[in-house]
Formats: structure tokens, sequence, C-alpha cells
């Protein structure tokens, strides 16, 4: 065999070999296009649940809570009255900074709405129950609010002293100190107040334990002052 009959085999070869690779190509085509038609309907009204025995699946409803908002609420966090509210404590949190919260530690006047009061649960005639906790309450800058919004304020009943006179639902200032933990064991990371004083319903002060102990150490202080012949100390802000 000579050298052109040589080249010349080779391209018929060559020429067969494109015309297979593309048969195989177009039928590989019409394969997937006729597996397409059996799965989907056609305006015959064909498809595979057509055929005996197909079951169509039961359709998903998807349930998910709503998206959480990031605006800010309508409450200011200081009012004109130099009053805060719980807004204004728990934002001056500065999660992810080295700045401190400036109310921390302070005294300050909170507004806000009564949302619940802990009552002790009624423990039955010859039984043991386990002690009722401190007295505290829960208040929030709206009357119904969502139980995370509410913030504590604690340690507010003094010792063979009537509760005040409040009502759920009201909106009142509370004064006390701002803080993380209590001297009686309550706790919240984004800030409670250990209760001082409020004017209830009757329209009088009612003082908590922790102002009833910071007035006796004053007059404890003056009184030792006064025995040493020196000047008494200024009284404390506010007083």
């Amino acid at each position: 065999m000579n050298t052109s009959s040589v080249a010349g085999f080779a391209g018929v070869v060559r020429e067969q070999g494109l015309r297979y690779i593309g048969s195989v190509r177009l039928w590989g085509l019409v394969g997937l296009l006729g597996f397409l038609s059996l799965v989907g309907c056609n305006n015959s009204g064909g498809g595979l649940l057509d055929d005996p025995g197909a079951t169509a699946l039961p359709s998903l409803k998807v349930n998910l809570p709503p998206p959480p908002s990031f605006a800010e609420p309508n409450t200011p966090r200081e009012y004109p009255d130099g009053t805060v509210s719980v807004y204004g404590l728990r934002k001056e949190f500065h999660r992810y900074s080295e700045q401190k919260n400036k109310y921390l530690g302070q005294k300050v006047k909170l507004k806000a709405f009564l949302v619940e009061v802990y009552q002790c649960p009624v423990c039955p005639k010859n039984q043991t129950c386990k002690p009722c906790s401190e007295p505290h309450m829960f208040v929030a800058d709206e009357a119904n609010p969502a139980k995370d919004k509410a913030m504590l304020v604690v340690e507010h009943r003094v010792f063979k002293v009537k509760d005040p006179k409040i009502t759920i639902g009201k909106q009142y200032t509370f004064e006390g100190m701002f803080q993380q933990s209590s001297p009686k064991g309550f706790s919240a990371s984004d800030g409670l107040i250990v209760f001082y004083n409020m004017v209830d319903d009757t329209n009088k002060p009612y003082i908590g334990p922790a102002q009833v102990a910071e007035l006796e150490a004053a007059k404890f202080e003056a009184a030792a002052a006064k025995a040493k012949g020196a000047a008494p100390p200024p009284p404390a802000p506010g007083k």
C-alpha cells in the first residue's frame, strides 16, 4: 500500500469516526428529551402521574417565624423630666465594646409600666412547701409587653410594712440602683433595679429596704461625727 492510499484510508476512518460521535451525541440528546417529556405533563395530559400506582407527593408548607425587627422603638432613652426607660438602660450595654454602661452602679429613676408582681404561692395545710422567692416585680416600657422586654425591680418589700398600693398596667417612676445583681441573689445580664422608693396609688412615697438602710447609715454617721465634735457629713444627694 503506497502513501497516498494510507492517507486516503485514514481520512475515511476519521470521517466515519466523527459521524459516529455525532450520532451518539444526537441520540443522547433525544433520549434526554424523551425522559423529560415523561416527567412533565404534556398538552394531551400524559405524564408519570397518569401511570397506574403513581402517587403524588403531599405539598410541603413551611412555617417560619417572622424576621426580627431591627428598627429603633418609639420609646425614648430618657424622658424630658430626667427619668429613663427600660430601653434606655439596656441600650447603654455596649456588647462588643470596652465602653461602660453609664447607668450601671448608679441610682436612677426608671419610668415604666408595672407588668407583674410576684405573689408567694399558698402552701396547702399540713404540707411542706419550698420557701417563697424574695419580693420582686416586672416592669416594661409598654403595658402589655413580651416577657423578655420586662425588667426586674427587686427587694421592694419592707419587713412588717404593708405593700405599696400599685396597679398592674399603670405607669410609675421607680427609683433605685441599676445593677446586674442584687444583695439577695437576683441577677440579670441586661440589668435590674434594686428598689429604693416610689410614689404609689395613694400618692404617698413608699420606701424600700435599700433606702431605709441608707438612711439609717447616714444617721449613724451623723451621730458618730457629733459625738466626736466634728461637723456632720453633708446629706446624700437627693435627700
